[in-house]
């Protein structure tokens, strides 16, 4: 459509040229971009105007048009259309070399516009660049990755309007805005997208292989994941589970790398830009009694609760908890009931699979079953009175066979509508038990994003038509996505907020509870009989307890790492316990000898956590990222990713921000340093899969986000990795090396002297890196994180007894 209508306009355009009076010498360059320029941009080229900005300035003064996707994607260069180009006559459009057309005196023009707008184009970071007086246009790469210089390259040249109506699929397809995103001048241009060399990984057979364990690690991982993680779940533990496990949620992390204002604010922003309140679920003294009362009356209101949580911060346990514990007065004199969507569930209906959830609950749980004969004679006694003084009555006493078969028959028209059944059956038990019906539907956030709202219209639609009270557990953005678009707009749920525990807290209160299991000896056993008496495993959950409780740095990792989501601060724990990355035997042989005296260093925990069950860093699985990954063999894009987080953190510490920060104002900043607009969106795309920036209302996308927010993952990772001869002793397997010199000698090793010989290249390639790229340390301060991994670098030499890394060949 948007073809046929730029044809039609460039037909119409033409038509009114030929038309017209004034001659091309009379209009200057304002009028050329009026009469031409602008209609060409709008009409033919179907550029949206929200996407074409004028007058933006530069450091070298101002652009006629910039051309916006996320970031400037191109730059149109206008001038009047009495200053012709000179473009040869045998191409009357399409593609030619620049050299000679801006060689030739005749052409001082095209070749000063050229040389402006390329200018303008590396002060915005972006390639394609046009020059056009109305009627001639010239396209070509105003910078390039491949080595050769812009004026040594091809153009795409229109010699008037004429031209590009005979050649208009190659006008619109490169110029037009699906063309310029989709990189169409490069193609045509033959200009493909340099991709960087090669990693070392690339070269490593079987990568990123499996680290082999011996015995005591396999035996510890498997045990501490059972006991750590599964048995909890266990009946027959799961009243000491939430005794002992429960932690109050509420509590700031004194460990976050973020400012708490932020850690308070996460939430607090968007609620009030949609008119909406939430309550804290619970504070450091317990739950929130607004809850309890809120459970009595929602059922009435007919409104669900909201539970609303992040990803992994314990909605499951506050429920679980607030059932038995806090809630118990509550809870004894109702009928609960729980809907779990997690992982395992399927379904192509949420409100079908509560309705056979609370089905299979009733029946299991509570001894209730709503298909008996009985139960289902008595819930319809009226539509049965009026089935006897109908048609088929008189057969009752005529033919009593046929009667029961036909009265059979009129029952299981309402028990086959299952929902409808259901609902009646849950008013019937709630009446004749006097106990109130409260249905939760948890674990929504392991679904999808279109299930979770799927899942929060069954809750309203359960809570507004059962006699039930109905709580759901929700992640923030599906909540907010579905008040900004409204589809819950007129349900005005009661909401309540809970906020992750401190991480210390629950780690050092699931090990006390691991190890009060493995106290009870002979009865440590799940329900399949799988026995825990592990003197090894006792001694290492000894060694971490301790260490929760005074190892500061260890739990700073942790914490930051995890980023709120206690789920993935437990997995980091059992993927220490029992990693082939640890000396696990040491640890164990000095807690025997010197009970509460092992300190965990930070290398050790942070290598298992990068390598994971690999031989070697994989950032696809690695829950760690690699901030010199790059996508252009441009030096300067080794630091893209850490400059962008370190522009977001600063940035988003504005007092009236919530932390987030423009990400238009990101593309420009980032342009303005000379970076590409599809290099700053690849940088972009990695914060967002390892979660180092969020999003408001989703997970973090560049192409469709507007904002971000720095992450205590991000700041974390920015303000110490770097620094440190694990970290890039990981990465490096997988960062591009574009020196050939240098590649040659990245090799793949074992040995730590060579590693740390390795280490010492690696950093030194960077700094070579960073003083090719020309960048100020406000942007990042590379020269002084190199000058602490190489610190590093040594203490990790001297400990090793190695000879000092300045000397390491």
């Amino acid at each position: 459509m948007s073809f046929d209508l730029g044809y039609a306009a460039l037909e119409q355009i033409l038509a009114d040229e030929r038309n017209g009076t004034e001659q091309a010498s009379e209009r200057n360059e304002a009028q050329t971009r009026f009469d031409l320029i602008d209609h060409i941009l709008k009409d033919v080229l179907n550029w949206p105007q929200e996407s074409i900005r004028v007058e933006q300035h530069v450091h070298t003064g101002f652009t006629d048009y910039e051309l916006h996707d996320v970031g400037t994607i191109a730059i149109l260069e206008a001038k009047r259309e009495g200053i012709g180009f000179t473009i040869p006559a045998d191409i009357p459009s399409g593609t030619c070399r620049i050299e000679p057309l801006v060689t030739d005196p005749r052409n001082r023009a095209l070749k000063d516009a050229m040389m402006q707008v390329m200018q303008y184009a590396s002060a915005r970071g972006t390639a394609p660049c046009i020059v056009s007086n109305g009627n001639q246009w010239v396209a070509f790469l105003g910078s390039r990755n491949d080595g050769v210089p812009p004026l040594e390259g091809k153009a795409l040249v229109f010699p008037d309007l004429e031209s590009i109506r005979d050649s208009f699929l190659t006008f619109h397809g490169c110029l037009s805005e699906p063309g310029i995103r989709a990189r169409r001048l490069f193609s045509e241009l033959s200009i493909g997208a340099m991709a960087p060399p090669s990693p070392l990984s690339a070269g490593i057979s079987g990568y990123p292989g499996t680290k082999s364990r011996n015995t005591v690690q396999s035996t510890l991982q498997i045990l501490g994941q059972v006991l750590l993680e599964d048995m909890p779940q266990e009946e027959k533990y799961s009243e000491l589970f939430l005794e002992q496990c429960y932690a109050t949620s509420g509590a700031l992390s004194s460990y976050a790398q973020v400012s708490k204002e932020l850690l308070k604010s996460r939430n607090a922003a968007l609620l009030s830009q949609l008119g909406a309140v939430e309550a804290p679920a619970a504070s450091k003294k317990g739950v929130n009694p607004e809850i309890s009362a809120e459970a009595l009356a929602a059922a009435a209101a007919h409104r669900p609760i909201v539970l609303l949580g992040g990803v992994g911060v314990g909605k499951s346990t506050f429920i679980q908890h607030l059932i038995s514990v806090d809630a118990k007065a509550v809870f004894q004199n109702a009928i609960a009931i729980m809907v779990d969507y997690g992982k395992g569930a399927t379904f192509t209906s949420p409100t079908e699979f509560a309705i056979e959830q609370i089905h299979s609950s009733l029946l299991e749980e509570h001894g209730i079953d709503v298909e008996d004969r009985d139960f289902v004679n008595d819930l319809y006694r009226k539509e049965l009175a009026r089935f006897d003084h109908g048609i088929y009555g008189e057969l009752k006493e005529a033919a009593p066979n046929e009667y029961v078969v036909r009265r059979i028959e009129h029952l299981d028209k309402f028990v086959s509508d299952r929902s409808a059944h259901l609902r009646r059956s849950i008013e019937r038990i709630s009446k004749s038990h006097r106990k109130q019906v409260i249905i939760f539907l948890d674990n929504v956030d392991q679904r999808d994003h279109e299930d979770q709202n799927k899942v929060f219209l069954a809750a309203n639609e359960l809570a507004a038509n059962w006699q039930a009270t109905v709580f759901v557990a929700l992640r923030p953005e599906t909540y907010y996505e579905s008040l900004r678009y409204g589809a819950v707009s007129g349900y005005h749920p009661r909401v309540f907020s809970i906020s992750p525990p401190r991480s210390d807290v629950m780690l050092k209160k699931r090990i006390k509870f691991a190890l009060d299991v493995l106290e009870s000896g002979s009865d440590a056993r799940t329900s399949t009989g799988v026995g825990f008496e592990s003197e090894n495993l006792e001694r290492f959950l000894n060694v971490l307890d301790v260490n929760f409780s005074r190892n500061r740095p260890l739990m700073t990792l942790i914490d930051n790492l995890a980023g709120g989501n206690m789920r993935r601060a437990l997995d980091f724990v059992t993927q220490f316990i029992g990693s082939g990355h640890v000396d696990t035997e040491k640890i164990i042989a000095i807690e025997r000898q010197t009970p509460g005296e092992y300190y965990i260093p930070l290398h050790e925990f942070l290598r298992s956590l990068l390598h994971g069950d690999g031989e070697y860093y994989d950032p696809q699985v690695s829950p760690i990222a690699n901030l010199y990954a790059l996508d252009r063999p441009v030096a300067a894009c080794h630091f893209l990713i850490p400059i962008s987080l370190r522009y977001a953190r600063l940035r988003g510490d504005a007092k009236d921000s919530s932390g987030f920060v423009e990400l238009a104002d990101l593309y420009q900043h980032l342009q303005g340093l000379g970076f590409e607009e599809d290099a700053i969106t690849f940088a972009l795309s990695q914060l967002g899969h390892h979660r180092l920036v969020e999003a408001p209302l989703d997970d973090f996308d560049p192409r469709k986000t507007d904002r971000a927010r720095v992450t205590t993952v991000g700041a974390y990772t920015l303000l110490n990795l770097p620094r440190l001869f694990t970290y890039n002793d990981a990465v490096v397997v997988d960062t591009p090396i574009l020196t050939r010199d240098v590649r040659h000698h990245i090799l793949d090793t074992y040995n730590l002297a060579d590693r740390i010989a390795r280490a010492k290249l690696f950093r030194e390639y960077l700094d070579q890196c960073w003083t090719d790229s020309g960048l100020a340390e406000t942007e990042w301060e590379w020269p002084a994180v190199s000058i602490a991994l190489q610190k590093d670098i040594d203490a990790v030499a001297r400990r090793a007894g190695i000879a000092n890394s300045h000397e390491t060949q």
